[in-house]
């Protein structure tokens, strides 16, 4: 299923005077059970297909209408995002917890030990970002996107990552599925809004497909891409400029 099937409920219930109560006691269920339900945004198929029937709602219409919304972007307190800048591998983590890894895996491209994978879930957990479950399973309370601040505390680490990619991709011979690229062209300001749309239009593009990868192949086919980029006006003057005393002495009397 695409998009948040429990919001479209939400707003269902909503528009017909329902409440949590009035929805479990059709089920024949608890109130705290719905709540949990709704909560937790996980339940079996069958149980959503009740749902969609109390609500006179059919399963297509529920998921077509979560497809159509776009998620909306958080932003994290500032708090939140100090505590992650502290705590740079805590960060990384973060992301690749974000990108459906299981923490075993992360644990062991980190190399994190298991009491270091349980601190980290923890610490997760009181920054109100994950929960830690029996076996040591963590699991992120959201994946909606997240919007970090642009000059935050968590700026300096997306910079070096980045940075670290861009390098590497310079540095390394194109092969088919790697490819450094780099444009500048002369445009009107309504053309650079048209490929900025376009750009969006990739990003999201990139997200769905990559969603269904991970629904239907096995792990082991599944490799990680990354694509990183910034569009807008560019000062060459700027951006070309040697400090000055990087500059070559011109010879005198030539």
């Amino acid at each position: 299923m695409r998009g948040d099937v429990f919001k479209v409920l939400q707003e269902a219930l909503r528009a017909r005077r329902m409440t949590y109560a009035d929805l479990a006691d059709t089920l024949g269920l608890s109130e705290p059970t719905i709540k949990r339900i709704f909560a937790a945004r996980d339940c079996k198929l069958s149980r959503i297909i009740e749902i969609c029937d109390a609500l006179d709602l059919s399963l297509s219409d529920v998921t077509d209408n979560a497809a159509r919304q776009k998620a909306e972007a958080t932003v994290l307190p500032m708090a939140t995002e100090l505590s992650l800048a502290a705590d740079p591998p805590l960060f990384y983590f973060l992301i690749l917890l974000r990108d459906l890894r299981a923490p075993e895996y992360i644990a062991q491209i980190m190399g994190l030990s298991p009491t270091r994978l349980h601190q980290m879930g923890m610490t997760l957990e009181r920054l109100g970002l994950a929960e830690v479950g029996a076996g040591n399973k963590i699991r992120l309370l959201s994946h909606a996107p997240i919007r970090f601040r642009p000059n935050g505390p968590l700026l300096p680490l997306l910079k070096e990552v980045n940075m670290r990619f861009i390098a590497h991709g310079i540095s390394t011979p194109s092969g088919n599925a790697d490819h450094f690229f780099t444009i500048s062209r002369r445009m009107r300001s309504e053309t650079a809004l048209e490929i900025r749309q376009d750009i969006q239009a990739l990003s999201e593009k990139i997200s769905e497909l990559s969603r269904q990868d991970q629904l239907v192949a096995p792990e082991h086919l599944l490799k990680p891409y990354k694509i990183a980029g910034f569009w807008g006006v560019v000062d060459f003057g700027a951006l070309m400029a040697r400090p000055a005393n990087t500059l070559e002495t011109v010879p005198q009397g030539r």
